[in-house]
């Protein structure tokens, strides 16, 4: 009896795991991934809990972008869980609403490779997941230039004008507020998901020390 020759095994394709709690955005950013990385298996989970099964077989140069919920509190232990569990050479993007120069710091340091506002295009997501897949580091150059502080290496040296004290999201939605307009009606004005709004309200009220949305437009006029 001759025995067949056995046929090579087909190669693995690596695998972009997203983990999104919303389905309609889960959903949506499956179908982006989908087609930005298309000889990738896109793998989309509902949960952090769920993740056991695909993270068992995620190896290295694997992605996985973990869409943080803005009705929940940030779960650092979430994050180093997961990243416990895959692969070293595995690369975790994490997909969140805030810009504040200090969580991002946070997040790398609990292990995420990158970190992409969802105020960002798809086009710019993409590359920079793409970076973080080569085995770069993605931080939004904004909050770097904001962190730096007088004095530091690579930071200003005096006299330097003062720092541009929000970015352009902010400054549109602050803008909206002076008018006393309500989240829903700033989130329309400037066509934004009105979750992402609040965030930006927060972050405002945090920057200039404010404890409600008027005394945060009188501080940020002085």
């Amino acid at each position: 009896m001759t025995r067949r020759p056995r046929r090579p095994a087909a190669a693995r394709q690596p695998v972009v795991a997203l983990i999104e709690p919303r389905r309609l955005l889960r959903e949506c950013l499956a179908t982006w991934l989908a087609g930005a990385f298309p000889d990738h298996q896109v793998v989309a989970l509902p949960s952090i809990e769920e993740r056991d099964g695909v993270a068992a077989g995620l190896r290295d140069g694997d992605l996985v972008v973990l869409s943080c919920d803005p009705r929940a509190a940030p779960d650092g232990g979430m994050r180093a869980a997961l990243r416990a569990r895959v692969a070293p050479g595995a690369r975790l993007v994490l997909l969140g609403d805030g810009e504040d120069p200090g969580e991002v710091v946070a997040h790398l340091s609990e292990g995420t490779c990158g970190y992409i506002p969802t105020s960002f295009s798809l086009k710019v997501a993409t590359e920079a997941m793409r970076l973080v897949q080569a085995g770069g580091i993605f931080v939004p150059a904004d909050c770097l230039l904001r962190r730096r502080e007088p004095g530091e290496p690579g930071g200003p040296t005096a006299p330097v004008p003062p720092p541009r004290p929000f970015t352009t999201r902010q400054a549109a939605v602050l803008e909206q507020l002076k008018t006393g307009k309500s989240n829903k009606r700033i989130a329309l004005a400037l066509d934004m998901k009105e979750s992402t709004v609040k965030v930006h309200v927060r972050n405002i009220m945090r920057r200039v020390g404010a404890a409600n949305r008027v005394e945060a437009v009188l501080l940020a006029l002085r």
